[in-house]
């Protein structure tokens, strides 16, 4: 590794590791293992109030990971990052090279600058991020490489760890021998839990998490004077929460986005939770930082003054318009290749037609701001976008005649299009409804919802394997729409028919759907109806 190194930002460090695609997470934590036995290892999310950082570091030599004692260390707060929370530590390494400091703070994310300067005056610096949505207290456990020529040597214990994804187990790890040297024949593990062992690239099963001291000693063979040993000691975090990045570039055709948002949502699962809002840097990239392993959706959109604004829609990942189209980020290690790559709006000829309405919410609050109304083509096109107004009026307007849909798009809420027909008779749409319900988004023509169906039994065989069934009764005839929904929102089936008022049945294929929990939606008109069944193979 060269001598020099240049100062590192948190985005020319997110650039350098999209760059070399083996981005991975500094180890974190150090405490006793005692006092982390008590910390909770859930997904539920963190209360409100004041939140703990404990940070803990080592600072090794570039050239070899021989630990650094009476290093000075800066700590300090990326203000812009972390609402406001501003500090300025100096703390010194120990002999193993280990500082230590402890922050509180009612900001719910942020970052730390970590640096520290060689005998050149070259400044070393490394970005440790947190986030307290799961947790009220972080454990950060950071590693800085710094040149330091006193510590060159061709004789030095070093090593690196992994978990063993082979056995599938949290608690099992792979230790690799990475000392230099020559003629070492004897390895001496201590794994911190009272085991030891002395292979050279041992695997260890750990009986609980925690933070553990891990010691290699490694010496040449015991021949008069020439005998030769070092020894370090690393901290390892086994079977904790671990904590992953997820970014991607959005762009507008060939190029970048200049200006826009990126949003996160979780998906737990019926529930869609927004998790973050983060701006486009100048290069049209997002990045969100310290997430728990799980199911993410990820929307752009450009900003009222990008030059792309008019011109692209809001984009989820998978390059859809909607939601339950978008493809699910199944966020187990960090990626940063999430890339999104904008629809355009499409233009349409000038006529005479119209569609207004209203958007509403549950029927209880006329008034929905800022709701996306989106106008399809036949062809499922995008000729129109817009958001509703403050009294949640939509207008689309110099239309020519022809088929159109028309949908709300609401992170989390399902959305069915309603079919529209724009003729020289009916040139003018007038009264369109779309309700957003707290599950599903319903729409109709001219008055609020009614009760259509008088009655509607339970689904059968359930659970069910090759096929469901649905049996209801229709006070007049009518269209009905049936969908099965998985848990992650996403249509796996539809069903769509005229069918006369009285007993009916629907019976709905399920032989191509894996095992779990699904949700059959009936649409008829504005009304809604929610059964569930299991899938079993």
């Amino acid at each position: 590794m060269s001598l020099m190194m240049q100062a590192k930002t948190p985005r020319s460090e997110l650039h350098a590791r999209q760059a070399t695609r083996k981005a991975r997470l500094p180890e974190r934590m150090l405490l006793p293992l005692l006092v982390l036995l008590i910390i909770s290892i859930t997904t539920t999310f963190a209360r409100e109030g004041m939140n703990t950082v404990y940070l803990s570091g080592q600072v090794v030599n570039t050239e070899n990971g021989a630990p650094i004692k009476n290093q000075m260390v800066y700590i300090q707060s990326e203000v812009a990052s972390s609402g406001g929370f501003s500090f300025y530590h100096i703390r010194y390494t120990d002999d193993n090279g280990f500082f230590y400091d402890t922050l509180t703070t009612t900001a719910l994310k942020g970052s730390m600058l970590i640096h520290a300067y060689d005998v050149n005056g070259l400044k070393y610096e490394l970005t440790e991020y947190f986030r307290f949505l799961w947790e009220n207290e972080y454990y950060a456990n950071v590693v800085l490489e710094v040149f330091d020529p006193g510590l060159v040597s061709d004789f030095q214990a070093n090593f690196d760890h992994e978990i063993d994804t082979a056995s599938g187990d949290q608690l099992s790890y792979n230790f690799t021998d990475e000392s230099t040297g020559a003629g070492i024949v004897h390895w001496f593990w201590d794994f911190g839990d009272g085991n030891h062992s002395y292979e050279r690239n041992p695997t260890h099963l750990y009986e609980q998490p925690g933070i553990y001291d891990v010691s290699l000693t490694i010496s040449t063979e015991n021949l008069s004077c020439d005998l030769l040993s070092s020894v370090v000691i690393k901290k390892v975090k086994v079977g904790m929460k671990g904590y992953y990045h997820l970014g991607g570039h959005a762009f507008a055709g060939y190029f970048p986005v200049d200006e826009g948002t990126a949003y996160l949502y979780k998906i737990e699962e019926d529930e869609f939770i927004p998790i973050d809002t983060v701006e486009f840097d100048t290069l049209g990239y997002y990045f969100f930082y310290q997430l728990i392993e799980g199911n993410y959706k990820v929307k752009t959109f450009p900003s009222s003054g990008s030059a792309n604004a008019g011109e692209y829609l809001p984009t989820y990942f998978g390059n859809e318009l909607l939601w339950t189209k978008a493809e699910l980020i199944n966020l187990t290690q960090t990626g940063w290749e999430y890339d999104i790559s904008m629809i355009p709006n499409h233009n349409y000829a000038s006529g005479t037609g119209i569609i207004d309405g209203q958007v509403s919410f549950d029927n209880k609050n006329p008034e929905v701001e800022n709701i996306e109304v989106i106008l399809f083509d036949g062809n499922d096109y995008c000729l129109a976008y817009m958001k509703s107004s403050k009294n949640g009026i939509f207008q689309f307007s110099e239309l020519p005649f022809g088929t159109y849909k028309v949908l709300a798009e609401v992170p989390g809420m399902y959305t069915y299009p309603t079919i529209i027909t724009l003729s020289q008779e009916n040139p003018t749409i007038e009264g369109l409804n779309i309700v957003v319900y707290d599950e599903d988004i319903h729409y109709g023509i001219g008055d609020g919802p009614e009760t259509l169906i008088s009655g509607m039994g339970e689904l059968y065989p359930n659970p069910a394997r090759d096929h469901v069934n649905l049996a209801f009764n229709l006070k007049q005839e009518g269209n009905v729409q049936v969908f099965i929904i998985d848990q992650a929102g996403q249509v796996t089936a539809n069903h769509s028919r005229h069918y006369p008022g009285g007993e009916n049945l629907i019976r709905m294929n399920t032989s191509h759907l894996a095992a779990g929990i699904y949700r059959v939606m009936v649409l008829i008109g504005n009304e809604k109806h929610i059964k569930s069944f299991i899938k079993i193979n």
